[in-house]
């Protein structure tokens, strides 16, 4: 079994353009338990905006979209996710639900499903 030290090392070592622990290794300032439990949280709240925006979208709820996409958008960048910005933006700033909003948000839900598991899998959560 690693120790804290090793874990660490290997995180920052992760080579992925998907997400990076870069951030995170940084707030944690070496406490791997503390970096776990982070991460965990950011993952919830990623998978939470997940289903909570399948419903938006059905709905076509662009106010609460814009609001709950504003609040997680922390918990991808955190996760080294910065490259979904113009997503954020193209929500933000959007007046009437269009093609680029709906494409936006299938972005985000798809990068959500796809990474988290990854990143739990790195995490060994």
């Amino acid at each position: 079994m690693r120790n804290s030290a090793e874990k660490l090392r290997q995180l920052a070592n992760v080579a992925t353009p998907a997400y990076s622990f870069e951030y995170l290794l940084l707030v944690s300032a070496g406490d791997y338990k503390f970096l776990k439990e982070i991460a965990s949280m950011y993952l919830d709240a990623l998978l939470e905006y997940v289903n909570s925006c399948r419903q938006l979208a059905a709905d076509k709820d662009l106010d609460t979209l814009k609001h709950q996409t504003h609040k997680i958008a922390t918990s991808f960048k955190s996760l080294g996710m910065d490259y979904l910005q113009p997503c954020f933006d193209q929500i933000k700033h959007t007046g009437a639900w269009d093609n680029a909003t709906n494409d936006s948000i299938n972005i985000l839900i798809n990068t959500a499903e796809n990474n988290v598991p990854l990143v739990r899998k790195d995490l060994d959560l």
